[in-house]
């Protein structure tokens, strides 16, 4: 009776080791998981958060033309290719900044129009001015990509909700893995031995010494390290500057960063001069003293070369420069119209540049072109598209000389603000116009 009392004892002793075990088991595969998380975290870099946008236009054949941009990235406007550019088919990339972590807005507001003009269109020189913001949050170590598309609504009961705009955002890291893969091991320390490059790795966790009755086990984790990467070489933009006379001007880069400030000189046989930098969207004004600031917009790709030549251009004597009064630029030569016509005067083109000098000068200031039309020219239906079509024709060129898009919008007021009596032909002449008015923040 004693014997079969200690065999019971024994099964009940056991019968109690055996949970505890199994919960011993549980908890040190517990701590290697645990380990291994630690270690992949220390093996992705600390790297600041980033934000790509992207523009996805319609196609040529859908018959929609883009005649305006502004895109906000928390209340800042972002430098974007020309028009001529985003009207082009594909997927355009518009800026690569770095941010910092948390909530973030962008704020998109496109303009199109009828892609070809004619008299007899139902929406003849009818403008979709879209306004689309999305929100989103970024992380360290992360790229957030926002791509604004504009799309049709099929069957709109109204012609102004015809098109609409939408973002997609995505997340993607911004590095890989460090190359060097790290490979901890509880104690006992075990030496691993040496593996090729993407071979899978072995951490043995070994378990102490277990309870009677209790077989050891050993827990095997494999981790892949990643495979070497050949890195990416870092964008080039080569500036070149002449001129008819040895002089030294400025250049800001402004784009991804800090601006970068750079003297270049005209000197008789001197190199362009190569300035690394970032993949992404910049923009470089120009100046010197005595002559009339230039600017240009760049997209550099990753490991990619661009150029930009600048021409200098004496600065003309006080007469005939541009002035500012009561909020407009007056320029020598006003911004004149034949009769019908949608584009300037070649006489009246050349003081263009005199108002890109003066956006230069003043960064923070951005431009609004109001187009005029007599009260004869074409019949009253149509004086608003014309309007429109000379305020747009002004933005272009300004757009295509190097003026940010987002720095320029353009709008069309059709007769109703003469300048002049219209009874008269030299009055009708100076009602066929466009203004420029600078807006100052």
């Amino acid at each position: 009776m004693d014997s079969s009392f200690l065999k019971i004892g024994s099964l009940l002793l056991v019968g109690l080791l055996a949970p505890g075990a199994l919960a011993a088991e549980t908890t040190r595969e517990e701590q290697v998981r645990a380990e291994l998380e630690r270690q992949l975290r220390d093996m992705v870099p600390e790297s600041p958060s980033e934000v790509q946008v992207l523009f996805a236009g319609f196609k040529p054949e859908d018959g929609y033309r883009l005649v305006e941009t502004d895109f906000l990235l928390d209340g800042e406007p972002l430098a974007v290719p020309s028009l001529e550019e985003l009207n082009a088919p594909g997927v355009h990339r518009l800026a690569n900044l770095k941010v910092e972590p948390g909530e973030h807005t962008l704020v998109s507001r496109v303009t199109y129009t009828n892609g070809s003009w004619s008299l007899f269109s139902e929406t003849n020189g009818f403008l979709w001015k879209i306004t689309a913001s999305v929100g989103f949050q970024t992380q360290r170590g992360l790229r957030v990509v926002v791509k604004a598309s504009p799309a049709v609504v099929p069957n709109a009961p109204d012609p102004r909700l015809k098109l609409k705009l939408t973002h997609a955002v995505t997340a993607e890291m911004i590095q890989p893995l460090k190359d060097e893969p790290t490979v901890a091991t509880a104690p006992p320390p075990v030496k691993p031995s040496p593996v090729d490059a993407g071979a899978p790795v072995k951490v043995v966790q070994p378990t102490p010494a277990p309870d009677a009755g209790v077989k050891p086990t050993t827990t095997v984790v494999s981790v892949t390290p990643p495979v070497e990467r050949t890195p990416v070489a870092p964008s080039r933009l080569r500036l070149e500057v002449t001129s008819k006379k040895p002089t030294k001007a400025t250049a800001f880069v402004r784009g991804n960063g800090e601006p970068l400030k750079l003297t270049l000189a005209t000197a008789k046989g001197r190199k362009p001069q190569d300035v690394p930098l970032s993949a992404g969207a910049y923009t470089v004004d120009l100046i010197a003293d005595g002559f009339l600031a230039q600017t240009r917009q760049v997209e550099l790709n990753a490991g990619a070369e661009a150029s930009l030549a600048f021409a200098l251009v004496p600065a003309p004597k006080a007469a005939k420069a541009a002035k500012v009064q009561e909020g407009r630029i007056e320029l020598p030569e006003p911004l004149s119209f034949d009769e019908k016509k949608p584009v300037p005067t070649k006489t009246a083109l050349a003081g263009l540049d005199l108002a890109v000098d003066l956006l230069v000068r003043d960064p923070k200031a951005r431009l609004r072109i109001e187009g005029h039309t007599d009260s004869k020219e074409v019949p009253e239906p149509a004086r608003q598209s014309l309007s429109d079509a000379r305020a747009r024709a002004v933005a272009d060129m300004l757009i295509r000389a190097g003026v940010a898009p987002s720095r320029v919008e353009a709008v069309g007021l059709g007769d109703r603000s003469p300048k002049a009596p219209n009874l008269i032909p030299r009055g009708r002449e100076l009602n066929r116009r466009v203004e420029l008015v600078l807006l100052r923040p």
